[in-house]
Parts: C-alpha cells; sequence; structure tokens
C-alpha cells in the first residue's frame, strides 16, 4: 500500500484529519451546528475553499467522524478480541470515554441522524487515511470493509452462540435493539443529567441478555 500512495494523497488526507480533529476540539461541550466552518479552518490553518472540498457541507464532516470512530473500534477489537456483550460494552465505554472530552459531538451525531429521512453512506477511509490513522497495519483492506452494523452482527451472533443473548430474541433482533442502545441510552443520560453513561448503557442492555 506504501507504494500506492503519492505524497499528494498524504497531504489530502492529513488535512482532512486535521479538519476532523479542530472540529471536535471546537465541539467540546457545545453542539456541531453552533461549530462555524470559519473557527474550524482557522485551528487547522486551512482555508474555507479547501474545507468544502472535503466536506461540501458541514455536516458531512459527522459523517465522516463516524468512519474514522468506526474504524478506531474494528481495530481495537481485533487486537484485543472481545466475544458478543464484551465486544458491545467495549464500543459503549468508548462512547462514554470520549464523552468525558467532546460531550457533543454524540448528541450532535443523535440530532443529525434524527434529521434525515435514512442513515447515512459512510464513506470508505482512503489508504492514505488508513495509512495516517494506523500506520504498519496489514489488514486495511478488512478495516473498511467493516461497519458499526457488521460489529454489532458479528457480537449478536456470537452472543446467541455463547447462550447469552435472551431467548426470545433473534441476532436481527439484537442488532436493531444494540443500536437503539447505542444512540438512546446515550440520549436518556444526558437528559437525567448523568455523566455516568456505561452505567445507562449496562441499564439498557441487561434485558436483551440470557
Amino acid at each position: 500500500m506504501a507504494q500506492t500512495i503519492t505524497l499528494r494523497d498524504k497531504k489530502k488526507a492529513r488535512t482532512k484529519l486535521t479538519l476532523l480533529q479542530a472540529g471536535l476540539e471546537l465541539i467540546g461541550e457545545g453542539t456541531f451546528r453552533t461549530v462555524l466552518v470559519e473557527d474550524i479552518c482557522q485551528r487547522a490553518e486551512v482555508s474555507k475553499v479547501t474545507f468544502f472540498k472535503f466536506f461540501p457541507q458541514k455536516e458531512d464532516m459527522l459523517v465522516y467522524f463516524m468512519s474514522v470512530w468506526q474504524a478506531e473500534r474494528f481495530v481495537e477489537l481485533a487486537d484485543s478480541p472481545k466475544r458478543g456483550w464484551a465486544a458491545v460494552r467495549h464500543i459503549f465505554s468508548k462512547v462514554a470515554e470520549q464523552s468525558q472530552k467532546q460531550p457533543g459531538i454524540m448528541l450532535s451525531l443523535i440530532s443529525f441522524l434524527a434529521e434525515q429521512s435514512m442513515h447515512p453512506w459512510i464513506p470508505e477511509l482512503s489508504p492514505a487515511e488508513l495509512q495516517l490513522l494506523f500506520p504498519g497495519r496489514e489488514d486495511t483492506e478488512e478495516i473498511v470493509q467493516y461497519s458499526l452494523h457488521d460489529l454489532f452482527s458479528r457480537a449478536m451472533k456470537e452472543a446467541q452462540e455463547d447462550g447469552e443473548l435472551a431467548e426470545c430474541l433473534s441476532i436481527e433482533e439484537g442488532v436493531v435493539l444494540v443500536f437503539t442502545t447505542f444512540y438512546g441510552s446515550y440520549l436518556s443520560a444526558h437528559l437525567c443529567q448523568s455523566h455516568d453513561y456505561m452505567a445507562f448503557y449496562d441499564m439498557h442492555i441487561k434485558p436483551l441478555k440470557r
């Protein structure tokens, strides 16, 4: 892969990731809606023209965040394999962990998805982006093939195989309910003014277990 990535590709990937990081830092406890493109560009030291080349709409940055975030979770679970509910809890724990730094990102994502008529298509990361995010890895093809849905599907299949999925649930139903928990538990914790997101996640997945 390293032989096919040009310096131009690397520069583009680095700029796009820098813009994402700047956006995340500016969100903090606020919402993505209140973050200005001008402020993102100033922090990243990038022009607005360049910003819109990567993200034609500001909200596209949220979709890109999802792409990077799910790739990071795949790599973590590949390096430290966890089965079934342990894998689900690992993913949830990363949401809770990020909420300590940028609590507004998940709320912004929930708000954005609520406005869509369907779940947005998550773009694949480029070879240059993957190299910058995960230097030295050889399983990059697998990384881009796995979505959050795939990770949850695998976890529910494992939970069923291990006799840990509630008998009344199919694998497909388990996946839907885990997604519901992924977004809904976070929102519930926020509405209850609780920062213990993992407690809410554990409470909501408890009925799904056997």
